[in-house]
């Protein structure tokens, strides 16, 4: 490697090309960022700071080029410095273009020098090439074409917005003299150029300046690794081909960059553990690479199935994008029970169906019984601790299951395997699940959705009607602040019943009078129950009064209606 000092201009003189590889992210730099920059260089306009200012250090990796070509290097750290200061240059070119003819002047010089490849073509044209997913409106940005609102939110416009704004001349403020401005750039920012040559592996710096990477999320991570790994040759035809749409789809669902980084993080997650494999959540990177540097590993057939499991779990995680109706309301609902740990053994499900291998049918009686597994452990206190371990050999043990007592298909298995279960992984019987519903506490704010959710599956077991729930909230009946009347029809122990039962199912039903209803008397209450036509509320409407034994009364009717809905 050879390290040396230079300025801006410098660096970007002659037919170069400076290239964002794919193991970089996107553009990423934010307002403070441009903000602390800004002020650095004003300083340096207003000579506050003497002689040149040190930007750090570029590294770069020169590539092989002709000699009718341009010379490229590789970016392998410094590109949201680099990036930045080039969109600062297309800023004040933007303003030189409206000067007199001298400004016009210095508006070519910078453009035809310092920004573009003047007599050469197609991408070899930009002195600077942002990473695939910025190029678009980079490009446009330095054509001076109209850009769309997406291209709009990207980062690097945002940057170009920012700094267009720091240059407009205010009328309290002395004009920026844009001449200076342009020398002050190229002149007196420096950095110190460290260039390696192509036979380095430009990922493994990148990796060693990076930490390991911890800049960087676990997605990027596992990105780079199986790009790097790839012959350099097909890296941009199966990126634009393969793993830009995957990175794509997920983004049009989550656009905001952290949560989106972690929710394909999370599909790789499982992915892992499909198989059986125990691993951390935040060690997919460090999996995922010792896989792939498996000898007998393809990586582009490993990629494929990569990407193939990451729209399995697409679909689970956010049902609305699944087709089948059946599929989509099992999806729903684990989401709302909060219940994606059934997703690690539901990849391989949904890739035997998908497949062809599993008819619906029988697809739909596996997430049955997970959905009972889940609903019946929910109110025997069972721990959720243990599912981790549970569904990553599940889809394993449900196989070898078929395998040993030759079994007609993959949901008998694992109805066996279930049933087999005892201790903590244990599929509640009737009984412990019946005592469950007229004992446990079940509501919060925090689970309101999921109880909701319960009542929601028991109101549609017992009518043919379509219920619209979306106008339906959870109503406590005997209310969770205790009126003095409430006192009175519960007795003396009122205080010890509702702290046993307020919360429990027993005395929860659906309504769309909830703030209308809030703490009235039972008598009142009744009166909107009966004009209802949530078919929960019937069993109401024959009453006369709501005290501790019709709240256990209710809770073993419901706990008869659950042992149907969710058998075992």
């Amino acid at each position: 490697m050879k390290a040396s000092e230079t300025s801006f201009r410098n660096l970007l003189e002659g037919t170069k090309q400076f290239q964002i590889p794919l193991f970089q992210r996107p553009y990423s730099w934010k307002k403070s960022d441009w903000e602390t920059l800004w002020e650095d260089l004003m300083r340096l306009y207003n000579n506050e700071i003497e002689g040149s200012h040190f930007l750090g250090s570029i590294v770069t990796q020169a590539l092989p080029g002709t000699a009718d070509s341009i010379s490229p290097y590789l970016v392998i750290d410094g590109q949201q410095r680099l990036i930045t200061l080039t969109i600062i240059l297309l800023s004040l070119r933007f303003y030189l273009k409206e000067e007199n003819a001298h400004g016009v002047k210095l508006a070519e010089e910078l453009y035809e020098c310092y920004l573009i490849n003047k007599f050469k073509s197609d991408n070899n044209y930009y002195k600077v090439l942002p990473t695939q997913d910025d190029q678009e409106v980079y490009k446009k940005i330095i054509l001076d074409e109209s850009i769309n609102d997406t291209l709009k939110s990207k980062m690097i416009f945002k940057a170009y917005d920012f700094f267009r704004e720091r240059l407009k001349t205010k009328k309290s403020e002395a004009k920026i003299d844009y001449g200076r401005y342009k020398n002050l750039l190229l002149e007196r920012i420096v950095f110190v150029n460290i260039t390696s040559d192509d036979r380095d592996n430009p990922y493994l710096i990148f990796e060693s300046l990076n930490n390991k990477g911890q800049e960087l999320t676990q997605a990027d991570l596992v990105r780079n690794y199986i790009f790097m790994k790839l012959p350099h040759n097909e890296r941009d035809t199966v990126y634009a081909q393969k793993w830009l749409p995957l990175e794509t789809s997920f983004k049009n669902i989550i656009p905001q960059e952290d949560k989106f980084a972690n929710i394909l993080t999370n599909s790789f997650w499982f992915y892992l553990r499909k198989d059986g494999e125990s691993v951390n959540q935040k060690d997919v990177y460090k999996a995922i690479r010792k896989h792939l540097d498996c000898s007998n590993i393809n990586i582009k057939d490993e990629l494929e199935k990569i990407i193939k499991f990451s729209y399995y779990y697409q679909r689970m995680a956010f049902s609305e994008l699944e087709e089948e109706a059946n599929l989509k309301k099992f999806f729903t609902y684990f989401n709302r029970l909060d219940f994606s740990t059934c997703h690690i053994f539901l990849l391989n499900v949904y890739n035997d169906y998908q497949e062809k291998r599993l008819c619906i049918n029988d697809f739909v009686r596996i997430l049955n019984y997970l959905e009972s597994y889940f609903v019946r452990r929910f109110f025997t206190d069972k721990p959720t601790k243990s599912l981790g371990k549970i569904f990553d050999n599940l889809y394993k043990e449900v196989t070898q299951t078929v395998k040993n007592k030759n079994l007609a298909t993959l949901a008998d298995g694992l109805y066996q395997v279930l049933e087999s279960y005892e201790g903590e992984k244990i599929w509640p019987s009737d009984d412990e699940f019946k005592q469950g519903i007229m004992t446990k506490s079940i509501y919060s704010k925090s689970s309101n959705d999921r109880v909701k959710l319960f009542l929601e599956i028991l109101e549609s077991h017992q009518t043919q009607e379509i219920v619209n729930f979306t106008n339906l909230s959870i109503e406590h009946i005997m209310p969770q602040k205790l009126t003095s009347d409430w006192q009175n029809t519960l007795g003396n122990s009122h205080a010890k019943i509702h702290k046993n039962l307020v919360h429990t199912l027993g005395n929860l039903t659906l309504t769309a009078y909830n703030s209308s209803l809030s703490n009235s008397s039972f008598d009142k209450k009744l009166k909107l129950f009966k004009d209802s036509n949530v078919y929960l509320n019937k069993y109401l409407c024959q009453l006369n009064t709501w005290n501790e034994e019709e709240i256990k009364n209710r809770a073993n009717h419901l706990a008869d209606l659950a042992i149907k809905v969710w058998p075992r």
